[in-house]
């Protein structure tokens, strides 16, 4: 029997050390969240001619992990009621982007860029649809909800035809509020 316990002892001095050079894997810190929102969109430039202020609703993607950023992409139907008549000009807009934390105690402000695919169905006066490249500049906070995810605010400033602007085309562009309702999925 005490051979037994030396032996045994003896075989714990030697496994632990080895197993502690074994290590644990490293893991990359990834956060993923998705969530949905809207708000309210106000056309300004030339599209505030025709447009009132009307609404959009919408998803957003949060990828953060090891880079000093986050990586968005998003997507969301914006309609504008015009000013005549009952029709509305609709816009689908894609996109994708970065947002930057600025740091803070208990809420996360960001500042955040889009590069911004836009489909626009106009279904009033001169109808047509035709698609324009755009920017989206803004700012947001994020509200965290331990256990649940978070709500984000952002006010965004697009501009809906930087690229592929026709000749004689006025700048549509608009201001988007929204708030978002975030879910961690990882």
């Amino acid at each position: 029997m005490h051979r037994f316990v030396t032996l045994f002892l003896a075989l714990c001095v030697v496994a632990i050390p080895l197993h502690a050079q074994t290590g644990t894997p490293v893991s990359i810190p990834l956060s993923v969240q998705l969530g949905l929102g809207g708000g309210v969109s106000l056309p300004t430039g030339d599209i505030s001619d025709t447009s009132n202020t009307g609404y959009h609703i919408g998803g957003k993607l949060r990828i953060s992990g090891p880079l000093p950023f986050n990586i968005v992409a998003g997507g969301m139907y914006n309609s504008l009621p015009q000013k005549v008549g009952d029709k509305s000009d609709n816009q689908v807009i894609l996109g994708a982007g970065i947002e930057v934390g600025i740091p803070a105690v208990a809420v996360h402000p960001y500042v955040g860029a889009d590069i911004l695919y836009v489909h626009f169905n106009n279904e009033g006066t001169g109808t047509s649809s035709f698609d324009r490249g755009g920017l989206g500049l803004g700012a947001g906070v994020e509200f965290v909800i331990p256990a649940f995810g978070s709500f984000d605010t952002s006010v965004k400033y697009q501009f809906l035809n930087l690229m592929g602007k026709k000749d004689l085309e006025g700048t549509m562009s608009q201001i988007v509020g929204t708030v978002a309702i975030m879910v961690d999925l990882l």
